[in-house]
């Protein structure tokens, strides 16, 4: 028998009680690492989209 785990994250404006790892604009060195992360799981990293258009961590530089 196999076994297995499904983590999602809701959709709760409450990510503290959720599977969702903390990440925020900071913890990226440039917007592609930003971006790259958001759009691994929109859901999971909403707020590093702050204006919602789909574009990560905007202040970031390009790189």
């Amino acid at each position: 028998m196999t076994f297995g785990v499904i983590i999602s994250c809701s959709d709760s404006s409450d990510t503290k009680s959720s599977n969702c790892p903390t990440k925020t604009c900071g913890s990226f060195s440039s917007q592609a690492q930003a971006q790259a992360t958001y759009n691994s799981n929109k859901s999971c990293y909403k707020n590093l989209d702050s204006d919602g258009d789909g574009i990560a961590c905007e202040n970031l530089s390009k790189k």
